[in-house]
């Protein structure tokens, strides 16, 4: 479809631990989605949206079952009501610029376990990499696997998109 809505995880609210954290930032998305896929709709004279397919990437930052909880709220109305919303998870993958290796997420979490503490970002209930916070800084803490280089390209699964619309 070429639709990209780029999350930011910065949005994300991780200062609370109550089960509705992140709706907010889920909810925009959706909504998004959502007023693209009417938009389109209605620029083609089309009465129903029969399917959204949506990819997520394992970088965006995004938690699948609250966009799909969101999607679902943002449901309503005779253009939605028999939408079925298909949202599914891009792996990431990254390319070395100096020696064209690939590799994918597996291999990156190999090398974010030997991360130093002092490193880790303190949250109430555990410790994290900061690139939950911050994915730009891969390069700081993942490595070209074949030839050490820290120049690297994430090529896919970073962004939210809508890869089809069906309309009736």
């Amino acid at each position: 479809m070429g639709f990209h809505l780029f999350a930011a995880a910065a949005l994300q609210d991780s200062n609370t631990n109550s089960p509705a954290r992140g709706l907010l930032h889920e909810l925009g998305i959706a909504q998004s989605i959502v007023d693209y896929a009417v938009s389109e709709a209605k620029s083609r004279n089309s009465a129903r949206i029969a399917e959204i397919q949506i990819e997520v990437g394992e970088l965006a930052m995004i938690d699948r079952s609250i966009l799909s909880n969101a999607l679902r709220m943002l449901k309503s109305g005779p253009m939605l009501d028999r939408c079925k919303f298909r949202v599914k998870v891009r792996r990431v993958s990254f390319s070395c610029r100096k020696c064209s290796a690939k590799w994918t997420m597996a291999e990156a979490m190999k090398q974010l376990e030997k991360v130093p503490q002092e490193l880790l970002v303190r949250e109430p209930d555990s410790k994290e990499v900061p690139l939950h916070f911050l994915p730009s800084l891969y390069p700081a803490f993942v490595r070209c696997p074949k030839c050490g280089s820290a120049d690297l390209d994430v090529t896919a699964g970073e962004d939210v998109r809508i890869m089809r619309l069906v309309f009736e």
